[in-house]
């Protein structure tokens, strides 16, 4: 297979997992998750899927992995820039999208997920969906998704990469309420120019994996018995 053929190959398998992905959470009546565990157990299956399809996908067109960017500075200025960026994105999701979307679409209530976060025993489950689930698989499959439609599109597929794969990426976050999947499209698209302003997915792994992590923090600050 040419390498143009594999980037092809590529766009049409995102294509449909974007248009699979949608289907399921509009026509689904009910998107909440039912147990912590459940959800740890979804993220590792999806986990494994995503990578595995990422490496082939790559390698078929003549890359790997790693030209996704895990290359990092020292680590002090790592850290430092990545938990800056993540508590601005905390900020700008939690504090300014979230008041702003939940008196609208979420009536002022908790959301349904907070119903998990009740036991601060279940906290190492969501320790662990935040680092291997929002922070690698997503992001790497963001970046690889981002990446394809670029190679294939030049600059106005990768506007619109963006857009779609932000609005998608709001979709299978209904499971957390209508105002938090609102919100959560912003962030997806906040996260993916975290990627392109470097062309380092770590970066982007990084910030959204301590994002996630002071997300768990709140929540069970605010729902937890």
């Amino acid at each position: 297979m040419t390498s143009r053929r594999a980037q092809y190959l590529s766009v049409g398998v995102i294509v449909l997992y974007w248009v699979g992905l949608a289907a399921s959470r509009l026509l689904r009546s009910d998107h909440t998750r039912h147990s912590v565990t459940a959800i740890a157990a979804n993220v590792c299956v999806r986990a494994a899927i995503v990578t595995g399809v990422v490496w082939i996908l790559m390698r078929l067109c003549g890359e790997s992995i790693g030209d996704l960017g895990f290359a990092r500075d020292r680590t002090g200025r790592f850290l430092l820039r990545t938990g800056l960026l993540a508590v601005g994105l905390f900020a700008v999701s939690n504090i300014v999208l979230n008041n702003l979307f939940s008196p609208v679409f979420g009536h002022g209530q908790a959301p349904p997920i907070a119903e998990l976060f009740r036991d601060p025993h279940e906290a190492p489950y969501w320790i662990f969906s935040a680092i291997v689930g929002g922070g690698f698989a997503e992001e790497l499959g963001r970046a690889f998704v981002l990446t394809r439609f670029e190679k294939l599109f030049g600059r106005p597929g990768l506007i619109f990469a963006v857009v779609a794969d932000s609005l998608v990426f709001g979709l299978g976050h209904l499971y957390q309420g209508n105002a938090s999947a609102l919100t959560t499209v912003f962030t997806g698209a906040i996260l993916a120019l975290i990627f392109l302003r470097r062309r380092r997915v770590i970066d982007a792994m990084a910030v959204h994996a301590l994002f996630d992590l002071m997300g768990i923090a709140a929540a069970y600050a605010l729902y937890s018995h």
